[in-house]
């Protein structure tokens, strides 16, 4: 029977291993540290109750290891398809729990009128004569790793002291625009403080955590 796969961690749990959609837990050891997994015959359907479920499990293993990577939801695979999938990313993957290792993470919303999600092309008088393949990836680049605009321009100024790492997303047809933030676990009090100072200074704004680190999770089991 296959493994359902809730997240990776760098080290076993705290306490009990605990329950995941309908059976145990179990910990199976991976490139670079453990897979947190279920035995299940199916992918469980995408509706609420299982996806809230999902995301109880891995908030749970969150508050009871250092570090997790979350995996999204519907990740089945058997033994070989665990190997295959990992199979020399363990750097990769140490990396990564490093990166979010005693840290969380805080979601921002931002209500706007919906934007292209699509970077424009590049006018900047540096790429002139660069090329097009040069051009694209540049590109492509600023899509897949788009910066925030600036009206984030204060919010980012006021809590960067307090932030590891940051993600900007652009508002897509069913998600609006967000920031994420990775912060440390020592840090959270501080930064709840600043961000509710913020939140009461713009209607537009709202923020929900602290979460596991989705994130900031690379997809190495996509």
């Amino acid at each position: 029977m296959p493994w359902y796969v809730f997240a990776l961690v760098d080290r076993p749990p705290a306490g009990r291993k605990g329950k995941g959609l309908s059976g145990a837990l179990s910990l199976r050891r991976v490139p670079g540290g453990l897979a947190v997994v279920e035995r299940r015959a199916d992918v469980p359907p995408a509706e609420f109750g299982s996806l809230q479920r999902h995301q109880e499990v891995v908030a749970d293993l969150a508050s009871r290891v250092p570090a997790i990577l979350p995996v999204r939801f519907g990740t089945l695979l058997d033994d070989d398809g665990l190997a295959e999938a990992l199979a020399e990313r363990d750097e990769e993957i140490e990396r990564a729990l490093a990166a979010v290792r005693d840290r969380v993470q805080f979601t921002w919303r931002r209500k706007t009128r919906r934007t292209s999600i699509f970077a424009a092309p590049s006018t900047r008088a540096g790429d002139a004569g660069a090329g097009p393949g040069a051009d694209y990836l540049r590109r492509a680049a600023r899509t897949a790793r788009p910066s925030p605009p600036p009206a984030w321009r204060t919010l980012r100024a006021k809590l960067s002291p307090l932030i590891a790492a940051e993600q900007y997303q652009p508002a897509t047809a069913t998600v609006p625009e967000s920031l994420y933030h990775l912060v440390a676990r020592d840090a959270v009090a501080r930064y709840s403080t600043v961000a509710d100072a913020l939140r009461h200074a713009d209607d537009k704004l709202t923020m929900t955590g602290p979460w596991a680190p989705f994130a900031f999770a690379p997809r190495v089991l996509a």
